[in-house]
């Protein structure tokens, strides 16, 4: 009987356990191969920079992935031109990320409960962007995907971690920070990642790295961005997507109860657009000839809109990193630079965070079964 009972309560607790390991969002810092390189950008989009770093993507074609906020460098809620980049990011192919709506760290967003406002408002706004939901998601300042020794920060980690799990994301750290965002000089970039890559035991044969950018500088996107990729592929390192670093892809599925009220949505907006239409043809049987007239004003508008579109691409060169600096949405993200840079390296960011805090979850339930057994 006995025995029976501590099966019972050792089985309850695996169960416990793989319940809280499943509900946590895993951590990657590296790739699951050797030998690939992942470049990942934060903070925008930044309508005067983002589109140049995605034209040199595309000219040494790489796929990226890009951790956007709504209300930093630029104004999602207000900014038409900063919903037309996250657009072009994603028909370019690149991934979409979240890095929190205001660019928020998840610590204070934790402690004044705020993280339905800081992290699902971003989901929503990129959702409303390309019509899916990011499954990844990278921490302002990386705060809840650092491994803490303080007790509290450790706390903290754990419910961030498994906030984020709940929501479907996997969490993006980086392995190797260029430091664009303390360095204008190209020369202190690539001696920083000298320092980082160049160590002989570093290899592709036996390493991986996700590389941490910053889209909204200047000098990252017209200097830096091709000095890093020349100089990582004279290395070895093969450029890949982060879906492919990781084996996750970039936007989850909708649940069903999501599914159902999106479709209850669209079925409300064709009855309208049903309506609309009915009005609309019979006008139209009385008035063809200014139905005509109004297209081609349409198509005028179109093509009015196109040149401006083109001449918005053709001026981002002109801006450079002061203008940046001086904008009044935001704060860069060299709070990134405050944690130990070196520590960023190598397997100093443990991937598997979230394996050490279940095994002290499964220990923990473990003494508790044994004692009960005793009791029993």
């Amino acid at each position: 009987m006995f025995s029976k009972i501590n099966l019972k309560l050792l089985t309850l607790s695996a169960l416990i356990t793989l319940t809280a390991a499943a509900n946590k969002a895993k951590i990657y810092s590296h790739c699951l191969k050797p030998g690939q390189f992942v470049l990942t950008f934060d903070d925008g989009p930044n309508p005067d920079t983002t589109p140049i770093a995605l034209e040199v993507l595309n000219k040494y074609n790489i796929k990226g992935a890009f951790f956007i906020n709504s209300y930093n460098w630029s104004d999602l809620d207000n900014d038409p031109n900063a919903v037309d980049v996250v657009k072009k990011i994603y028909a370019a192919g690149h991934d979409i990320g979240s890095h929190t709506f205001y660019h928020k760290d998840l610590f204070s967003s934790m402690e004044d409960n705020t993280m339905k406002e800081n992290v699902d408002n971003m989901t929503k706004k990129i959702e409303s962007i390309i019509g899916l939901t990011p499954a990844y998601f990278r921490p302002p300042c990386g705060k809840g995907a650092y491994q803490e020794s303080d007790p509290y920060k450790i706390e903290m980690s754990d419910k961030i971690q498994k906030y984020l799990g709940e929501r479907g994301y996997s969490i993006i750290m980086w392995g190797t920070d260029t430091r664009d965002s303390d360095y204008k000089d190209v020369d202190k970039v690539i001696e920083s990642l000298n320092e980082q890559l160049a160590d002989p035991s570093v290899s592709p044969k036996t390493h991986s790295f996700i590389a941490l950018l910053h889209d909204v500088r200047s000098p990252t996107v017209n200097v830096i961005l091709p000095a890093v990729i020349e100089y990582v592929q004279s290395l070895g390192y093969t450029f890949v997507s982060l879906s492919e670093c990781i084996g996750v892809p970039p936007y989850r599925e909708i649940s069903k109860d999501e599914s159902n009220k999106e479709s209850n949505l669209k079925m409300d907006d064709n009855d309208d657009d049903d309506t609309i239409n009915s009005n609309n043809s019979n006008e139209s049987t009385n008035n063809n000839t200014s139905n005509s007239t109004s297209t081609n004003g349409t198509n005028n508008n179109t093509n009015d809109d196109n040149n401006n579109n083109t001449n918005n691409d053709d001026n981002n060169n002109a801006n450079n990193d002061d203008n940046n600096n001086t904008n009044n949405y935001g704060t860069t993200d060299t709070s990134n630079t405050t944690n130990d840079v070196t520590g960023n390296t190598n397997e100093d960011i443990d991937e598997n965070t979230s394996d050490a805090t279940t095994l002290h979850y499964s220990m923990f339930f473990s003494m508790v079964a044994v004692f009960l057994s005793y009791l029993l």
